[in-house]
């Protein structure tokens, strides 16, 4: 992740990314060499953790929420419980809480992309976009199940 973001040449972000990351695993007690992360997609760095593929930073605007929510002193985005409800609480910020199409497609494009109108141009737009529709889909599929 961090050569990544380096050679996009974003490196502020990779020392964001980096500095957050060794912070999470520092604040839970665990070896940042030993913790499993997504490998780089070909729309952008990777290196998103847990269940709910959460970039360090945007993990930490969430993780004092989730351990009050799910009883903890420290959530922990390798756990499921954790990772879960902090994306419910991320879509819920991000318009899903609207439980209108606007909103809801508003928020699965910010989950992917942290921009509800996605990237500007090129395979990250493109990734965001099918991304957005597709979980659209699958919210009105689900909801016609219930």
């Amino acid at each position: 992740m961090y050569e990544c973001y380096r050679n996009l040449g974003r490196y502020s972000a990779a020392e964001a990314q980096k500095n957050a990351f060794f912070k999470i695993t520092a604040d839970l007690g665990l070896d940042p060499d030993r913790m499993p992360v997504s490998r780089k997609p070909n729309y952008g760095c990777g290196g998103a953790m847990g269940p709910a593929q959460f970039i360090p930073t945007t993990w930490l605007l969430f993780s004092s929420r989730v351990a009050q929510l799910v009883g903890k002193s420290i959530a922990n985005p390798w756990i499921v419980e954790d990772a879960f409800t902090a994306a419910a609480t991320f879509l819920g910020d991000s318009g899903a809480a609207s439980r209108t199409k606007a909103g809801e497609i508003a928020a699965a494009r910010t989950y992917i992309s942290g921009n509800p109108n996605c990237p500007s141009r090129g395979s990250a737009r493109y990734a965001c976009l099918s991304y957005a529709n597709r979980v659209y889909s699958l919210s009105q599929d689900i909801e016609a199940a219930l």
